[in-house]
């Protein structure tokens, strides 16, 4: 039996990206084009891979079979190819997933020496707070998360413990004459989202031994926009340590609370088992533990 190759990685990427549309836009075809690659595929083979009664995308038994095996194969092959192109010196490209604000403020900062030492490494940038499912569907390389993820086909690599600072002005400290976190009352808290969940780390480090409240909630969707609410002076924050020390060196924000022992988060960095010992990997991995947060 022969089997178009091509065809087949597009079943591959259709069957991991879970629609049509998916597996179009990674692939850059048209819709139309994967369908007739797929039906033309079903006819080599002499079965069905898609199962088309439902209106949800669904593997028949033998398309989940075919995927699980081609899995191996075409990664094996995907390697072969990338270890040919290091030989050769030809270009590697690596997209790299990160939070927004960990991703702007340190990895694109300390990117440049390690692409000065790999010429022949590109590097993209996925500033994303939502990072695991392009991961495992390989839309991303390698990532850096502070979400722990468990999965069989990921290697875990410790980076840092990210330590978190309430922060505002002094002028607002002093004019809501915040001394204990009980004044927090006649504050605004500045958050993510209006349940304070992205306080949970200094709410849950207080275990019911203060009083917390506040006079409102400020919604804001970015660590960036809070420090800048802050700086302002909107309200009271609560972001990463590494996002503020300029500003805490220099005064124009104040650390409350700093003998409140807050919960900290782990950044990992997370890539597939068969990308850990690749080039350019392990020379990106190093690079990555070995930036400063300033």
């Amino acid at each position: 039996m022969q089997v178009d190759l091509n065809k087949l990685k597009t079943f591959y990427t259709l069957a991991k990206a879970g629609s049509y549309t998916g597996c179009a836009e990674r692939l850059c075809l048209t819709q139309s084009a994967v369908s007739h690659a797929i039906k033309k595929l079903e006819t080599d083979l002499g079965f069905a891979l898609v199962d088309r009664a439902g209106r949800k995308f669904r593997l028949t038994r033998e398309g989940e079979f075919l995927f699980q095996r081609c899995a191996g194969i075409l990664d094996r092959i995907d390697d072969t190819l990338d270890a040919l192109a290091a030989g050769r010196g030809h270009r590697i490209s690596v997209t790299l997933g990160a939070p927004v604000e960990f991703g702007s403020s340190v990895l694109i900062k300390g990117m440049a020496p390690f692409l000065t030492r790999h010429p022949h490494t590109h590097v993209d940038f996925f500033l994303d707070p939502y990072l695991l499912e392009p991961l495992l569907a390989d839309d991303l390389d390698i990532i850096v998360d502070c979400i722990p993820h468990v999965h069989e086909s990921l290697v875990c690599v410790p980076l840092m413990r990210e330590e978190y600072v309430v922060i505002a002005t002094p002028w607002y400290v002093a004019d809501r004459m915040i001394h204990t976190i009980a004044d927090l009352s006649r504050c605004s808290l500045l958050s993510f989202d209006k349940d304070l969940l992205w306080w949970k780390n200094f709410i849950n480090a207080l275990a019911g031994k203060a009083d917390f409240g506040c006079e409102s909630v400020i919604r804001i969707s970015s660590v960036r926009g809070i420090i800048n609410a802050a700086l302002a002076s909107m309200g009271v924050g609560f972001v990463p340590r590494y996002t503020v020390l300029k500003e805490l060196e220099s005064g124009q924000l104040v650390g409350l609370f700093s003998d409140t022992e807050v919960l900290n988060d782990q950044i990992n960095i997370f890539l597939k088992k068969r990308n850990f010992e690749k080039p350019p990997f392990p020379d990106l991995i190093h690079h990555i533990r070995s930036l400063r947060l300033h």
